[in-house]
């Protein structure tokens, strides 16, 4: 029998296709291919008792002719990481799969019993500052459970033996202690966060804020590889998890209010050589463009013109920011991988657009500042773009597009799609048939003024001048703030019920008044605002929501008087989980909004929450630990009387209270029955 995970085939009524989606999908085309032969549909089982051996082994063959052409679509660590994703018991990568849903098919927690959850165990990171991201977690590491998680800034990762699940060990930690940068922690515009590490083949992956990628042995925690992928002195940070792949490693880094030019590389998982490495600013070869990027939308911009230089004045574009910070996934039956990218550098128009300096000038199309705050589809092989989709073209609010992508199959105007779903800063929910980037949505989830709409024809937002800053000295009025409908936060999504997500926001507007530029240096603040934030509505400055994606409408809100940082997790238990700034964690009814059970945790939480099951028993873990951009006068210490510190965050800092909430660093989980 081949090995699990990959194919299997016998000759009885047993016969399975054990395969991830893009073999699968091989399989199925060649199945229909010698569907004479077969005498069967597509299927998970192939009947094969009416056959005689001789047309059994003839049939074989074609499924052995068939592995060897499909080989190439399903990598060892894809295949190792799908059978690994249809467990619910692990949780193995950041977001759960690669889909970047965030759902688990646990239930035992649910709204029956979830009053009774309680806190059974809890763990230091080793540092204070922002916690954003989750723990991963193994179910078979050298034969035993696994957790597996990893600290902001210095990047302390600790392995976990869940054996005893009540009381796990720590068997190993890592910090990397040659070669450091320290000038990366100012560097790091929005506080020293890291989104997690990613695990395939018996490997733990992660980035560090100074700019390395590191592969690290699971088992034992001895470095395998380690790659410099981020310079601090040219402004790059590294925040983002990493996702693997199709036997890669795909990761960008921040740095756009330092003048960086983004990009995003591909490793080799076994030894960490680069693969290939694709700009978001440049010629078409830089951004890797082909002919046949946005085959089906040129509208969207096509290669032959060098859109990445010629739609910046002068050189802007080598400061042209567009990093990719956030998340990424991945679609193996279109072997493509899906990111957003960041503003184009600075915040100060004006210097993105040329003379004229007007509105109407510089949102002609002239001057979209490619291809800042777009999302890419690119070829996991090759990072050939399949499409790119700007959201925000001309950015003037600072609403970087990096926020996640989300993999799912819906329905839309009567007919199925394989869709992508993206929240974005600038408060539109965004609905792309994620085969070729035809937009099919893009509903406003919070409340939007610097646009009417995004006509759908085009793909371009209506913008409205007067909440569109441009020129230095001019102050102007936008909803939602800098910091977006909602940043980073990650949306979830129960992908038996497509439509309808769970989203944390933020409820803010602000003043922009963009400056005169004082310099052109990488590495130093690239920035040239004032920014000034304030809550939409006095006491509520976060909610916690249920939107439809397809119809544009709330199902049901939470509202809060302290902002949501931290991401929702959805369960079969008819549960979503999602923490405050304010450190409260929370269990909501999918259907009602109701709070069913919330605790209050020792720090403000950013971190995602996630869900595993080890001996029977279900549990629930969250990072608490103020911080992130929103929480930066906390863990920095800023003056809360300077309300354009941290880019306007002092100023939400303090209307929000946050500088009452103490700073923290631990990992808390709990369970039904549990309690220390």
């Amino acid at each position: 029998m081949a090995k699990e995970g990959v194919l299997a085939v016998t000759t009885n009524n047993d016969t399975q296709f054990r395969t991830a989606p893009r073999i699968k999908d091989c399989v199925h085309a060649v199945c229909d291919s010698i569907g004479d032969q077969l005498k069967t549909p597509r299927s998970r089982r192939i009947e094969m008792k009416w056959l005689t051996s001789k047309r059994q082994v003839k049939i074989l063959y074609a499924v052995a002719a068939l592995i060897t052409t499909c080989g190439a679509a399903m990598a060892a660590s894809d295949s190792e990481q799908f059978q690994r994703f249809s467990d619910p018991n692990q949780w193995g990568a950041p977001a759960g799969n690669l889909n970047q849903t965030r759902y688990s098919s646990l239930k035992d927690i649910n709204t029956g019993n979830v009053k009774e959850l309680q806190m059974t165990w809890s763990q230091s990171s080793g540092t204070l500052r922002g916690h954003e991201g989750q723990p991963l977690v193994i179910e078979n590491v050298a034969g035993k459970p696994m957790m597996f998680m990893e600290s902001g800034w210095p990047n302390i990762v600790q392995a976990l033996d869940l054996s005893d699940p009540d009381h796990p060990l720590q068997v190993w930690h890592y910090t990397k202690t040659s070669g450091r940068d320290e000038s990366a922690v100012p560097r790091a515009c929005c506080d020293t966060v890291n989104r997690g590490p990613s695990y395939a083949e018996g490997k733990l992956v992660f980035g560090t804020l100074d700019g390395y990628v590191i592969a690290l042995d699971a088992t034992t925690g001895k470095e395998i590889w380690v790659v410099k992928h981020a310079h601090p002195d040219k402004g790059e940070t590294i925040t983002p998890a990493p996702i693997i792949a199709n036997d890669k490693v795909i990761i960008g880094f921040g740095g756009d209010e330092f003048a960086a030019r983004g990009r995003v590389t591909a490793y080799n998982l076994a030894d960490g050589k680069k693969v290939w490495e694709c700009h978001s600013t440049g010629s078409d070869a830089d951004v890797c463009l082909t002919k046949n990027t946005n085959k089906k939308h040129p509208e969207y911009g096509k290669a032959g013109k060098d859109l990445g230089i010629s739609t910046f004045p002068g050189d802007e574009w080598k400061r042209g920011g567009g990093a990719a910070w956030g998340w990424y996934a991945y679609d193996p039956a279109l072997h493509l991988v899906y990111y957003g990218t960041g503003n184009p550098g600075l915040w100060s128009p004006q210097y993105r657009c040329a003379e004229p300096i007007t509105q109407e000038n510089c949102n002609s199309g002239k001057f979209d500042n490619k291809w800042s705050m777009s999302i890419f589809a690119r070829n996991v092989d090759t990072g050939e773009a399949e499409w790119v989709y700007q959201m925000t073209p001309f950015d003037q609010w600072d609403y970087d597009g990096i926020n996640e992508v989300v993999l799912v199959d819906m329905n839309v105007d009567g007919k199925d799609r394989k869709t992508l779903v993206h929240f974005d800063r600038n408060g539109f929910a965004y609905v792309l048939d994620r085969t070729d980037g035809t937009l099919l949505r893009a509903n406003k989830y919070v409340t939007t003024n610097w646009a009417e709409k995004v006509d759908m024809k085009t793909g371009r937002p209506v913008k409205v001048p007067e909440h569109s800053p441009l020129k230095a000295g001019g102050n102007t009025q936008a909803c939602p703030s800098a910091m977006g409908g909602k940043d980073q936060q990650p949306v979830a999504v129960d992908p038996g019920d497509p439509t309808n997500f769970y989203v944390p926001t933020n409820n803010w507007c602000m003043e922009d008044e963009p400056q005169e530029r004082s310099h052109t240096q990488q590495g130093t603040v690239y920035v040239f605002a004032n920014v000034y934030m304030y809550p939409e509505k006095p006491g509520v400055t976060g909610k916690f929501k249920k939107f439809n994606v397809v119809t544009g409408k709330t199902e049901w809100e939470i509202p809060d008087q302290y902002p949501n940082w931290g991401g929702a997790l959805v369960t079969a238990g008819g549960l979503a989980f999602y923490g405050s700034l304010g450190g409260d964690f929370r269990a909501v009814d999918r259907s009602t909004g109701k709070v069913l059970w919330s605790r209050k945790l020792g720090s403000g939480i950013i971190g995602n929450p996630i869900t595993y099951s080890v001996k029977g028993k279900q549990y629930v873990s969250v990072w608490s630990g103020i911080g992130g951009w929103i929480g930066l006068p906390v863990t920095a210490g800023l003056d809360l009387n300077d309300k354009f510190g941290a880019i306007g965050a002092t100023a939400m800092t303090k209307a929000a209270n946050l500088s009452s909430i103490p700073q923290g660093g631990t990992l808390y989980t709990f369970r039904v029955g549990g309690g220390m």
